[in-house]
């Protein structure tokens, strides 16, 4: 395909982690450039519609949520050509079903027979923004891999005190418990950046985290504010993580979102490797033990006693960290 011989209406078939679909925006932006006349129809979990919201890039969102069978939300689309960005045998069934007449995505366990184009599988870790310009060449267009975009609101709606420093703090991750920074820890850490360093807290994750950020913030001695998707959607928290001075984040969707949003982030990792999510580094610290032989080892539970990976990055090191990536700004 060509500019001169763009689609109608484009369906992207978004992936399921929220991390991804920010990293996916590039891939957006790059046909919506190509193809000014294409009408870009984006289609995932419902939350994602307002984690999209202000792009240009979109011209559409279709909340896939259940209510009705995913193939008939896909047909509705009237697109001409499908990118299924997921490997899941179900986004490729459903693609199918609906009929969408070019459907492309990469091979992977045997759903080469629902494509009419399918890409190599994913060769190893790489940044999902690269993986997934990998889809523009087979379209016949120019092979570019640009920034993760998202546009924040510019106001908030969770009640903040008046502070020169937030910190945007995100605990959680959908992956499992070997992702996360014991919280003990990161009382400690958030304590000394409150009350030595001046920072508010703004503990931040999914509706299924209220519980643990409820009880993180009952654990600090220092004041917190709390909000999750459930409250008042991702818009929110795309305006909250702006406003942000810096975030302190797992590897997680919240990272990501900083980093289209231009907010200085520090990340702790351990069960999984950087190289996925190496995109929009100029303003990223990573916090992590490379002398551990157990890096990467992509289990959900860690299966030492002592979770090394995690608790050997101190509460100290964490706020060294955050103070010097504060001034990133």
């Amino acid at each position: 395909m060509s500019p001169d011989s763009s689609p109608s209406v484009a369906l992207v078939r978004l992936p399921n982690p929220l991390g991804d679909v920010v990293m996916a925006t590039p891939l957006l932006r790059a046909l919506k450039t190509a193809w000014p006349k294409t009408r870009i129809v984006a289609a995932g979990k419902a939350p994602y519609a307002k984690l999209l919201e202000g792009l240009d890039s979109v011209d559409r969102f279709i909340a896939l949520d259940g209510e009705v069978p995913d193939h008939l939300a896909l047909t509705e689309a009237g697109a001409d050509l499908a990118l299924i960005l997921p490997n899941s045998w179900s986004s490729a069934i459903a693609a199918s079903r609906a009929r969408i007449p070019l459907r492309i995505g990469r091979r992977h366990q045997g759903r080469r027979v629902l494509l009419s184009k399918a890409l190599p599988p994913i060769p190893g870790a790489a940044p999902m923004t690269e993986l997934y310009a990998d889809f523009l060449p087979a379209l016949g267009l120019p092979r570019e891999i640009g920034a993760a975009e998202l546009v924040a609101p510019i106001e908030t709606r969770t009640p903040l005190p008046e502070s020169k420093h937030y910190l945007a703090v995100a605990p959680g991750a959908a992956f499992g418990p070997s992702k996360k920074y014991p919280q003990t820890m990161l009382v400690q850490a958030l304590t000394q950046l409150s009350e030595v360093h001046g920072f508010h807290p703004i503990l931040l994750g999914s509706p299924n985290e209220r519980a643990e950020l409820e009880e993180l913030a009952e654990r600090l001695p220092v004041s917190a504010s709390l909000t999750a998707p459930g409250d008042h959607g991702l818009d929110e928290a795309k305006a909250l993580i702006h406003k942000a001075s810096v975030i302190l984040a797992m590897d997680n969707g919240a990272r990501h979102m900083a980093a289209a949003l231009g907010t200085p982030q520090v990340v702790l990792y351990g069960p999984t490797h950087p190289q996925w999510s190496a995109h929009a580094l100029e303003k990223t610290t990573i916090l992590r033990r490379d002398e551990l032989d157990c890096l990467n080892c992509h289990h959900k539970i860690c299966p030492l006693s002592n979770h090394p990976c995690m608790t050997r990055i101190t509460p100290e090191t964490v706020v060294h960290a955050v103070v010097r990536s504060s001034q990133m700004i």
